[in-house]
């Protein structure tokens, strides 16, 4: 370790739930917020996930900041709305961003400083984290496994 001071913080909150079937665990929402300060005030963005969303997709980003851009398309509507008010959709419910993917972006765009080793434990949590949710994606959809052993089989050479 070092005795750097911190350049940024995290903020995470999860809630939990058994799925319809009351068989796993599953996370009904999620928020994963970087700030710039201590006191959590001063934020640069964050990925929300929230199960059963109707107005907006539910895994979405929220940047804070200013966009000229979106000032000059505000100009159309009735609505003035700030960048951090706008749901910039990542992955959807299956394939959304997981906290490695935050560290790694925190990481490769020079915000925060990395330890020895970062990549390859970023690496298993995010493996961890992908294998998951495609277990659960099969058990939510096994026609659509059984089509993929079907077509496997068939490139294969079986019958």
């Amino acid at each position: 370790m070092d005795n750097k001071n911190p350049r940024a913080w995290m903020s995470l909150s999860f809630q939990l739930r058994l799925d319809d079937a009351a068989s796993f665990l599953t996370v009904h929402s999620s928020y994963c917020a970087i700030f710039a300060d201590a006191g959590l005030e001063s934020c640069l963005c964050h990925f929300d996930y929230e199960r059963e969303k109707d107005r907006y997709t539910s895994a979405h980003v929220q940047v804070h900041g200013t966009s000229p851009a979106l000032e000059a398309l505000n100009g159309r509507g009735d609505q003035k709305r700030t960048l951090d008010k706008l749901h910039i959709p990542v992955g959807g419910k299956r394939f959304r961003p997981c906290i490695e993917d935050v560290i790694e972006f925190l990481i490769n765009e020079r915000l925060v400083d990395a330890h020895a080793g970062w990549e390859e434990r970023v690496e298993e949590g995010r493996a961890r984290y992908r294998r998951s949710q495609l277990k659960a994606a099969m058990r939510r959809h096994p026609d659509v496994v059984e089509e993929y052993l079907r077509e496997k089989e068939r490139a294969e050479g079986g019958t």
